[in-house]
């Protein structure tokens, strides 16, 4: 069984393509990813208990992921 916990990396990679090393960083990184897969899994479910089509949802899921764009300036 996957769990949220097996999901997560076991470093995170920076820009410079090194891994980040500060605990705290990684720790509001790690939190954050949990927080979205149960927000993702619960959308999810509530998607599956509507009639929404499961294949279809993955992929709305997925092209949402592929098309982020940062919105932060000179980072």
């Amino acid at each position: 069984m996957v769990t949220k916990k097996s999901l997560i990396p076991n470093y995170w990679i920076g820009k410079d393509k090194k891994k980040i090393s500060c605990k705290e960083k990684i720790k509001v990184l790690n939190n954050n990813f949990e927080e979205l897969y149960e927000v993702m899994l619960d959308t999810y479910d509530e998607a599956v208990l509507l009639g929404i089509d499961e294949v279809e949802f993955k992929k709305v899921l997925i092209s949402l992921i592929k098309n982020m764009k940062n919105n932060l300036k000179n980072v």
